[in-house]
């Protein structure tokens, strides 16, 4: 009997042993794809030439200055979303976007830059860069007094549904 309990403990040994390498193998494994997936989700530049942007990535954002003009938008063509897209667009290139909302209509047939402060020259700047970026606005003053904004930015129908967002022409 005692030959027959020595050939079972060395085969327990040897199971033992067999566990052991798989189960070593086996957290390599896990290991090995835990780190690959950790791998994947950082981001990794494609190009390393740093002035080159892809479609998502956008140039750093223009920070208003004090003298920069202070601007309302109104939505006024009925396109959902265009006044939050124009406000950002304003406010990555420099401008003091004070508030967006809908217009008074929704059937403006062309854009419309309307200066109302005494800051004349800020919403002329305004409207040389709607112009000079999207290809549209028609200038106007309109006085409002307390004037809460410089500019008034209402959108009509002739306003672009996509905006460039490049400050390098700026």
């Amino acid at each position: 009997m005692s030959k027959r309990r020595s050939s079972k403990r060395r085969k327990a040994g040897k199971k033992g042993s067999v566990r052991g390498y798989l189960t070593l193998l086996l957290f390599l494994l896990i290991g090995f794809f835990g780190v690959s997936i950790y791998l994947g989700q950082v981001e990794r530049p494609t190009d390393p030439s740093p002035n080159r942007t892809t479609a998502l990535e956008l140039p750093p954002a223009a920070v208003p200055g004090p003298d920069s003009p202070k601007v309302v938008v109104w939505n006024g063509c009925g396109r959902d979303g265009l006044g939050g897209k124009v406000e950002r667009w304003l406010r990555h290139s420099g401008f003091d976007v004070f508030e967006t909302t809908n217009a008074d209509r929704e059937d403006y047939p062309f854009t419309l830059v309307v200066a109302r402060s005494e800051r004349t020259e800020s919403a002329r700047e305004v409207a040389a860069f709607v112009e000079r970026w999207a290809g549209v606005g028609q200038y106007l003053e309109q006085r409002k007094d307390p004037a809460e904004a410089d500019v008034l930015l209402i959108l009509g129908k002739d306003f672009p549904d996509s905006l460039p967002m490049d400050r390098s022409g700026l």
